[in-house]
């Protein structure tokens, strides 16, 4: 399997604390059968320099020698102006594809600057969105409409595993499954203790509550995602 999104590389942002967590957050990853896992830690480029945060994450990467999985460089960019002052965004994306897993302003309505600046993404540095966590922000959780707008325009959407398994979350992310708004899942794992890896668990209640064909789907899109393949089916339609 393949995880998307998480902050395992050491001493990046609010993710691992240490080399030794984020070892053991591979090993956890390789019993949950993750063979590949994405390093996301978090870009604002409002506080540093594209070229800072990639030299930092390249000595972050150096000190996992001792990983039990492949590890995938890339980063959860947050939406911001200050992005299009940057002639590149490649070394942002997920390794060698035109994938960019993006955090949007955390409000409770997403202003029409918000969409003009993903739309912009896409037709200036020709990448493809896949905006993090979508059930957390407010503004999704108040406007359905708005997570197919994104859609519309080009974007993938992400869902943490975490709320997978919650039950307060579980009903609105099975209506997004069954209208084929969730593209792919992810861990967005920060550590061992408050936000574990959880993926093979939500990846077994999709199994339990869907079937199976649910969660192929849902794996085979997040292979698809890191190889920069592009994905020609979603979830829609498949319950029946």
């Amino acid at each position: 399997m393949v995880d998307l999104h998480t902050h395992i590389l050491p001493g990046m942002d609010d993710g691992a604390g240490s080399i030794g967590e984020a070892v053991r957050m591979s090993e956890v990853f390789w019993q949950q059968s993750v063979d590949t896992v994405v390093c996301t830690p978090h870009f604002n480029p409002s506080e540093t320099s594209l070229q800072d945060y990639v030299d930092k994450r390249a000595d972050a990467m150096k000190k996992m020698g001792q990983s039990r999985v492949a590890l995938v460089p890339a980063s959860e960019t947050y939406l911001h102006e200050y992005l299009f002052h940057y002639p590149d965004l490649s070394q942002l994306c997920i390794r060698q594809t035109d994938y960019l897993l993006i955090e949007l302003p955390f409000t409770g309505r997403w202003e029409e600057a918000v969409y003009g600046m993903v739309e912009r993404l896409i037709y200036y540095y020709h990448v493809i969105p896949v905006i993090a966590h979508i059930e957390r922000y407010p503004a999704a959780k108040k406007n359905r409409r708005a997570v197919a707008r994104f859609i519309k325009l080009g974007c993938l959407i992400q869902v943490n595993a975490h709320s997978i398994l919650k039950w307060s979350c579980w009903p609105r992310i099975k209506r997004y499954l069954k209208k084929g708004y969730i593209h792919v899942i992810a861990s967005d794992s920060h550590n061992l203790d408050s936000r574990p890896p959880l993926l093979a668990q939500a990846y077994d209640k999709i199994n339990r509550k869907l079937g199976e064909q649910y969660s192929d789907r849902l794996k085979w899109n997040a292979k698809a995602v890191v190889q920069g393949k592009l994905l020609q089916e979603t979830t829609a339609g498949l319950l029946r």
